[in-house]
């Protein structure tokens, strides 16, 4: 689990920084504070899937995995454009969509460092978004 929360909170990092060098001036220090707030983030909102969900059914894990964390990454990643792009239209510039994009993507590779996702499996309602 703290390689999970490690790889989870250097992914975060990394491409916050990318987000930064995008929409303002890249610092390594600011990078790793919204990581943190995007790792923070993820932590509280993968606490309320998991108790709002509870027990699940094998035959639908794909299906919610995906059906929730891609809603739930958009709001994820749009909150942290907001915070980098300090602008008063962020989601107006498409570049935010497409790091919106690729952050759910990050979010999605970082999940396979999971014990779940070691193990060939989706983590739903047990893991970071």
């Amino acid at each position: 689990m703290i390689l999970y929360a490690a790889t989870k909170f250097v992914a975060y990092v990394l491409w916050c920084l990318f987000g930064q060098y995008l929409f303002t001036r890249p610092s390594f220090s600011g990078a790793i504070a919204y990581g943190a707030f995007r790792w923070i983030l993820g932590f509280v909102f993968g606490v309320g899937v998991a108790l709002a969900l509870g027990s699940i059914s094998e035959d639908s894990v794909a299906k919610l995995y995906f059906g929730i964390y891609i809603p739930l990454r958009i709001v994820e990643w749009s909150i942290m454009v907001c915070l980098i792009d300090k602008s008063k239209m962020p989601h107006a510039n498409p570049k935010a969509w497409l790091w919106i994009l690729g952050g759910i993507a990050v979010s999605f590779a970082s999940d396979f460092a999971s014990p779940d996702g070691m193990e060939g499996r989706f983590c739903v309602g047990r893991c970071l978004c």
